[in-house]
């Protein structure tokens, strides 16, 4: 899980892996966070991780889809 915490409010990705990857399974930004781009950063340092440990990604999160689709760069880690 990777997490950011702000004024007592959390945004986390929790993911669960697998053999050779990880699976985003949800994005969860609380109302005090929201549109600060906190979501996108924490889905950032997620894709990150995993291109930096050569891992495989299967994306379950509409949100972290969505940001794929916006940073291409990403795409080769599906």
């Amino acid at each position: 899980m990777f997490e950011f915490t702000e004024n007592g409010s959390s945004a986390v990705v929790e993911y669960k892996p697998f053999d050779g990857g990880i699976n985003i399974l949800h994005t969860f930004v609380p109302k005090p966070l929201q549109n600060k781009g906190y979501g996108a950063k924490l889905v950032k340092e997620t894709l990150d991780y995993a291109r930096e440990n050569h891992l495989k990604v299967i994306i379950t999160c509409p949100f972290a889809r969505i940001y794929v689709a916006r940073h291409k760069e990403y795409e080769d880690l599906l």
